[in-house]
C-alpha cells in the first residue's frame, strides 16, 4: 500500500445537512397489476432473508424485564455485529455529542451515557431499518420507516396512559405494523407507484392496493409475520390494524389492536400539513376506548406532541441511515435485481475476522502503536476481510474544497487514487455527500437511471465500477476523510453487508485519524 504524505489539517466541523435522498420513477406505460398469488410467492422468497425479527423480540424482552441491566441490553445488541456498529455510529454522531467530547466505544458505555431507554429505542429503530433494507431497496422505504417510528412513539405513550398494554410491546409492534408495505414494494415498485398515484387522486389506500396487487398491505404483512413465526398476537395486530375505524371504534376492542390503530391514525395526522381537528377527535376516541381518564387528555396531548418532536429530531440520523439504500429501485420487483447476499457462513467467518481487527486496532491505540501502521491494517482489512478490490482513503480538505488521496489498498487502488482529487460539492455525487452530510452512502448498480445523477458521473467515469460505498471518517474535529471502496473496474457489485461493515471500519479509521491529527499538530 502507498501513502500520500501531505500534512493533515483539523477539519472545521460543518453542521449536518440531512435531506432524505429521494428518487422517483414515473412515466409508466401501463398500469401494473399483480395477483395475490404472486405476492404470496414473493413472501415465501422473503421469508428466509432477515434474522432481525428475533433481534427485535430479544431486545423487547430484555427491555420489559425489570431485572435487566445495561449488560443484558448490550449483550442483546452485540449478538448482531452490524447493529452494534450502527448503534455506536449514531451514539457518536453530532446529534448525541456530549459536552465532554467523549467517544463511546462500547455498547455498555452507550447505555450508561445515554440511558437504557434511549439506546433501546435506537437499537429497535435501527433493527427495523436493517430488516427493511434486507427485504427491499426502494426509495419509499424512508417514508415507511419514518411513519413507523413516529407511530411507535405514539403507541408507547398511549399504552402507558391506558395501562392495558406493556409500552415496550406497543413500541415494537408499531415499528413493524406496516411491514406489509415493504412486501408490496418488493413485489413491484411500479405497481406501488401506481397505488400512490391512485391515493393522490382520492382512492382509499387499501382499495388501491387491492386494485394493483390483489391484496392489501395489512394482509400481506400478516402472511410474512406468520412466515417468520412471530407471536400470534403480533400477527393479528399487523393483519387487522385497518379493520376498525379509529373515528368510530367498536365498544369492545382488543387493547393491543386499539393502541396501534389509534397511534397509526394519529401518526398520519402529524404528517405533511397535519390535521389538528381530526387528531383531536381521534385522541378523544382513543381515551374513551382505551380507558384513559378524560382529566389526562390535555397532558396526554402534550406528551404526544413532545414524542413526535423528539422522534423527528432522531430521524435526522436514523432515516438518513436508511436512505443510504434509497437510491436503488428493483425495477423488476425481484430480489435477483439486487447484488448477491452473503451466506450465514460467510457472514460469520468475516465477522470473526473483523472483530479481531477491531481488537488489534484498539490494542494498538492503547499501547501507542504508530497510527499510520494501524491505518494500513484497517484498509488492508477492507480488502482481505470484506472482499473489496479497491479501497481509498480521501482526506477532506476544507481549504481547497477538494478530496486529497491519503492512503489506499488493493489491486489498482493506487491508479484510481490519482484520479480522485475531486471537488467537494454536491455535483461530485455520493462521495462528496458522504462528507457533507456525515453519513454512509451505499450505491449498488451505480449506473442505474434511478439515481438521477446523484451517484456522481465523474467518479463513475474514473472508477468504472459496478457499485461502491462511501463512508465518512469522523473525528472530534468533524468529518476528516471519506473511505471509498468498490469491487474493481466492472467487477462485482457491493452488497449491503459489505457497506454496513465498511461503515464500521470507517469508525475505526476515525479513531486512528484522530491520533494522526494529534501527531501532526505536535
Amino acid at each position: 500500500m502507498a501513502r500520500v504524505t501531505a500534512s493533515m489539517r483539523p477539519a472545521v466541523k460543518i453542521g449536518p445537512v440531512r435531506p432524505i435522498l429521494k428518487t422517483t420513477i414515473w412515466n409508466l406505460v401501463r398500469e401494473p397489476v399483480m395477483i395475490s398469488a404472486e405476492v404470496f410467492a414473493q413472501i415465501e422468497r422473503m421469508g428466509d432473508l432477515p434474522s432481525l425479527p428475533r433481534t427485535l423480540l430479544s431486545i423487547q424482552h430484555v427491555a420489559s424485564d425489570d431485572r435487566s441491566s445495561a449488560d443484558d441490553l448490550a449483550h442483546c445488541i452485540l449478538e448482531d455485529q452490524a447493529l452494534t456498529m450502527r448503534v455506536l455510529k449514531v451514539v457518536n454522531s453530532a446529534m448525541y455529542q456530549r459536552r465532554s467530547g467523549e467517544t463511546v466505544r462500547t455498547v455498555n458505555r452507550a447505555v450508561v451515557v445515554m440511558g437504557f431507554e434511549t439506546v433501546r429505542k435506537l437499537a429497535l429503530g435501527l433493527s427495523v431499518f436493517d430488516m427493511m433494507s434486507k427485504l427491499s431497496r426502494s426509495p419509499q422505504l424512508a417514508d415507511i420507516a419514518q411513519h413507523s417510528l413516529v407511530t411507535a412513539g405514539l403507541a408507547q405513550v398511549l399504552a402507558e396512559a391506558s395501562g392495558t398494554v406493556p409500552p415496550e410491546e406497543a413500541f415494537v409492534t408499531a415499528l413493524v405494523h406496516d411491514i406489509g408495505k415493504v412486501v408490496l414494494i418488493e413485489c413491484s415498485p411500479a405497481a406501488m407507484d401506481a397505488v400512490r398515484a391512485d391515493t393522490a387522486d382520492g382512492l382509499p389506500r387499501l382499495e388501491a392496493e387491492r386494485r394493483h396487487f390483489g391484496i392489501s398491505h395489512d394482509r400481506a404483512g400478516r402472511r410474512l409475520a406468520a412466515r417468520w413465526q412471530l407471536p400470534v398476537e403480533l400477527q393479528n395486530v399487523i393483519g387487522d390494524h385497518h379493520d376498525i375505524d379509529p373515528a368510530e371504534p367498536p365498544r369492545r376492542l382488543d387493547p393491543r389492536l386499539g393502541v396501534i390503530a389509534f397511534a397509526n391514525a394519529l401518526s398520519h395526522c402529524s404528517e405533511g400539513d397535519g390535521d389538528p381537528e381530526r387528531a383531536s377527535l381521534l385522541l378523544h376516541r382513543a381515551a374513551r376506548t382505551l380507558g384513559i381518564p378524560s382529566a389526562q387528555l390535555e397532558p396526554l396531548a402534550d406528551r404526544l406532541q413532545v414524542e413526535v418532536h423528539d422522534l423527528a429530531s432522531r430521524l435526522g440520523v436514523e432515516i438518513d441511515d436508511l436512505s443510504a439504500y434509497a437510491g436503488v429501485v428493483n425495477v423488476d420487483g425481484s430480489a435477483s435485481v439486487s447484488p448477491r447476499r452473503l451466506t450465514e457462513g460467510e457472514i460469520a467467518q468475516r465477522t470473526a475476522r473483523q472483530l479481531e481487527l477491531y481488537r488489534l486496532v484498539g490494542h494498538g491505540l492503547a499501547t501507542g502503536e504508530d497510527p499510520a501502521t494501524l491505518l494500513d491494517g484497517i484498509l488492508e482489512g477492507a480488502v482481505e476481510i470484506l472482499g473489496f478490490e479497491r479501497v481509498v482513503l480521501l482526506h477532506v480538505d476544507r481549504d481547497t474544497r477538494l478530496f486529497q488521496p491519503w492512503a489506499w489498498a488493493g489491486l489498482g487502488a493506487d491508479e484510481l487514487a490519482r484520479h480522485l482529487d475531486l471537488p467537494l460539492h454536491r455535483e461530485t455525487g455520493a462521495l462528496a455527500m458522504a462528507a457533507l452530510e456525515h453519513r454512509m452512502f451505499h450505491v449498488p448498480m451505480a449506473r442505474s437511471d434511478a439515481y438521477g445523477g446523484l451517484a456522481g458521473e465523474t467518479l463513475l467515469d474514473v472508477a468504472r465500477c459496478t457499485g461502491f460505498v462511501a463512508a465518512p471518517v469522523e473525528t472530534p474535529s468533524g468529518v476528516i476523510a471519506v473511505l471509498y471502496a468498490d469491487g474493481g473496474p466492472d467487477g462485482e457489485d457491493v452488497v449491503a453487508e459489505q457497506a454496513s461493515e465498511l461503515a464500521g471500519l470507517a469508525m475505526q479509521a476515525g479513531l486512528v485519524c484522530g491520533q494522526l491529527l494529534v501527531s501532526e499538530i505536535s
